[in-house]
């Protein structure tokens, strides 16, 4: 039945991510593969009261069609969130999606044509790569520096793409904690970055799952709140500050024009969001306090970070050339093997040692970073993860060791 596949749909991957969960459900494997949330910091009880209550009391409003841009309720409630950290926003200016892969989805129904260029980090979220390859969008990849995206390699970039005719229309960046390898852009990049999207007139895209899950160092203004002419949309989901089964999000733009662009395409795709869930989110903000819950469930990441950092220092490899990242945010930690260690071929070992990460290939869009691995700490017990970093520091060193042998 292939021949009935658009062209579109045919050159689609599975997510690596998606398919590594199916194998480690197993109970005995210790898994730093998903990036999931720690349970324990989901507010299930009192989301449990609000339910009741809204589907007791408010059954016709929240079970009912709600409007494509979204529950005003989750929206205000959204503005006051929002204005003590110096994002001026208006109600008008949210889009509610049905999490934030849905609003990627959505940029690139609305801006993007097949060839056209986006420029994104080099490694990048793969829910991103995995929707810009499906709407056929040129991908660019950009070096990742200690503190973000280089914004050296950034212009040789636009400088290649304008040298071939392309046809150059964004910038996809994860400044805080990014997805996968931990690093912060910082607010000196942030700056520049916004000069170049402002000189070469592009859009940027600000995907901000883990800005609010700082648990160290000082904060840095998200690029929404520094740009002055309004070119940056940004993405702010639930799945990380509550809890991930909500599938909310929120897109932010203050351009009329493009926001309406936003709605026509999500009007296309699902009509609207859960109302019901919109309402339960909007309530638990309104009547308990979104800040509040992040002061309770920051120190759980904090304290799994260090579990994970102090693991690696502890068991893997010594005088290898083995370095990670060590974040202050956010869920994951980034880790570079050897040269000529394939952390795609080394994962089905690893497999059978009963621990699991994610290979970092599949996270760069030039087809490089094969010595690379994404390690997610935050579903995972301290003790857990000690465990499990212990017997992949085994795996590691039975790898290099087997390199070392089969070059001789």
């Amino acid at each position: 039945m292939k021949q009935h596949f658009s062209k579109r749909v045919s050159g689609a991957k599975r997510s690596a991510i998606r398919e590594l969960l199916k194998l480690t459900e197993q109970p005995d494997i210790i898994s730093f593969g998903g990036g999931l949330p720690a349970p324990e910091s989901f507010p299930h009880e009192e989301l449990a009261d609000i339910a009741y209550k809204e589907i007791k009391e408010n059954y016709a409003n929240v079970l009912q069609y709600g409007t494509t841009e979204g529950s005003r309720t989750l929206r205000d409630a959204f503005v006051q969130w929002l204005a003590p950290q110096g994002i001026d926003v208006k109600r008008e200016d949210m889009l509610v999606t049905t999490a934030s892969q849905q609003g990627l989805d959505l940029l690139c129904k609305a801006f993007f044509d097949p060839g056209d260029v986006i420029f994104c980090g080099l490694p990048t979220y793969l829910g991103a790569v995995q929707a810009f390859s499906l709407f056929q969008i040129d991908k660019v990849g950009v070096q990742l520096d200690d503190d973000g995206m280089s914004v050296d390699d950034l212009e040789a970039k636009i400088a290649e793409c304008k040298a071939a005719g392309k046809t150059m229309k964004g910038i996809y960046v994860i400044p805080d904690f990014q997805n996968p390898s931990g690093i912060t852009l910082s607010l000196e990049k942030r700056q520049r970055i916004l000069e170049i999207a402002r000189r070469e007139d592009l859009l940027v895209f600000e995907d901000n799952p883990y800005g609010h899950l700082r648990f160290a160092g000082e904060e840095i203004p998200s690029m929404y709140s520094m740009d002055t002419d309004k070119r940056v949309i940004m993405l702010v989901t639930f799945s990380k500050v509550m809890c991930a089964g909500l599938r909310l999000a929120v897109m932010i733009t203050g351009q009329p024009d493009l926001m309406d662009a936003l709605v026509r395409a999500k009007q296309a795709t699902d009509l609207c969001t859960s109302k019901l869930n919109q309402h339960l989110a909007a309530r638990y903000m309104l009547d308990y306090g979104l800040d509040q819950h992040l002061e309770k469930i920051r120190p759980i990441y904090r304290e799994k970070r260090e579990a994970m950092t102090n693991a690696l220092e502890r068991y893997m490899p010594q005088d290898e050339g083995i370095r990670w990242t060590e974040p202050d945010g956010g869920l994951f930690i980034w880790v570079w093997l050897p040269d000529g260690v394939d952390s795609a071929e080394m994962l089905g070992r690893a497999i059978e040692h009963k621990v699991a990460y994610v290979p970092g290939a599949a996270t760069y869009v030039d087809g490089s970073g094969h010595n690379t691995m994404r390690l997610s700490f935050s579903s995972s017990t301290p003790d857990q993860i000690d465990e499990g970093i212990k017997r992949l520091a085994d795996v590691v060193r039975a790898e290099i060791a087997a390199k070392v042998v089969g070059s001789l």
